[in-house]
């Protein structure tokens, strides 16, 4: 059984003001409208917002593995997710703002594995998991009044929960190595999600909000080795995920060039999802020079993906990009709260 709770207080203010040569930033009086509070276009004001917010999460569980064979063994089990949200205008400015919401669901698992060889077992299962929306979602899911992402929060009429159901199937191993342990796996997954929650961008330059979708899919496989001795870590992992849409509908985009002239694109199924890239490869290396001086490089690269906010795939991707990175690090002491030097 598991409870977790977060208190959450929250505030924002926006007023015009104006840059100094020091680069302050402070109103000035000699300039009209400096100290008023900004509006934007269908005259929206970054009011100021006060928000008090609880979120409780309740989890009741029972998983249980057992051995069907010598080389077969099962695994079952179920979650009952409870999720409370209170949501509290503390201003009286947005009483929007104010509600109790409540999110239920019971999460089946199942699963097989089954040792081929002792160094190598196949596997396979099925579960499902749900995700309830956070404060932030729903202080900003009226597409009719628009916040400013993550600065400003203004109404939360109701988002539904996400449910995802998974499956993945593959084969993991470990053997003996050159006086170390390898361990790998190759596994395939596809993640099935309803009323998925995505940010959308509004009319009104800089303010979006957020807002359930039908249905996505992650589906692609993974693969990865990690070495393991005395002197070294050695790891590559690679992973391949075809993100994609599973509805058709209109999304709002107003930013994007190639948007209707109502500001949406048209999405289909199959049309992949912004921001995740299909392709990311990561490999690295740690050597111990001596057992307190250690010397490391890894190499990420990620593949090309579709900027946020082309939903419906109609632009140039951003392109594919690499990284790689150095660094060290030295043991100085042994323990961790004794002084340094003792008199």
């Amino acid at each position: 059984m598991s409870i977790d709770r977060s208190a959450i207080d929250f505030g924002a203010t926006s007023t015009l003001a104006f840059i100094y040569p020091n680069l302050l930033v402070a109103p000035n009086p000699a300039i009209p409208g400096n100290g008023l509070v900004i509006h934007t276009l269908g005259n929206l004001g970054y009011s100021s917002v006060g928000l008090d917010a609880n979120n409780t999460y309740y989890g009741l569980y029972l998983t249980d593995t057992f051995d069907v064979t010598e080389r077969l063994a099962a695994t079952a089990g179920a979650r009952l997710n409870v999720a409370k949200v209170a949501m509290a205008d503390t201003l009286g400015t947005a009483p929007d703002l104010n509600g109790n919401y409540t999110f239920q669901r019971l999460n089946p698992l199942v699963g097989l594995a089954y040792k081929l060889v002792p160094s190598m077992t196949a596997f396979g299962g099925y579960s499902e998991s749900n995700r309830a929306p956070t404060p932030l979602e729903l202080g900003c899911a009226n597409p009719l009044r628009p916040c400013l992402i993550e600065n400003f929060i203004v109404s939360d009429p109701p988002l539904k929960q996400v449910v995802a159901r998974s499956y993945e199937a593959g084969l993991r191993g470990e053997r003996a190595l050159a006086g170390g342990k390898l361990d790998w796996k190759l596994a395939a997954f596809r993640i099935d999600s309803s009323d998925d929650i995505l940010n959308v961008a509004s009319q009104i330059q800089g303010r979006g909000v957020f807002q359930n979708v039908a249905a996505t899919r992650r589906q692609g496989f993974e693969a990865g080795a990690n070495f393991q001795s005395a002197q070294w870590l050695i790891y590559a992992n690679y992973s391949f995920i075809d993100a994609t849409f599973q509805f058709t509908g209109d999304i709002a985009s107003p930013n994007n060039p190639s948007a209707d002239a109502d500001g949406n694109v048209h999405v289909t199924p199959g049309k992949r999802i912004p921001g995740i890239p299909q392709h990311q490869f990561k490999a690295g290396a740690d050597y111990a020079v001596t057992p307190v001086w250690k010397l490391g490089a890894d190499v990420i690269a990620v593949g090309s993906q579709f900027y946020v906010g082309d939903q419906a795939n109609l632009n140039d991707k951003l392109p594919a990009y690499w990284l790689a990175n150095l660094h060290t690090s030295y043991q100085l002491r042994k323990g961790g709260l004794e002084p340094l030097f003792s008199p």
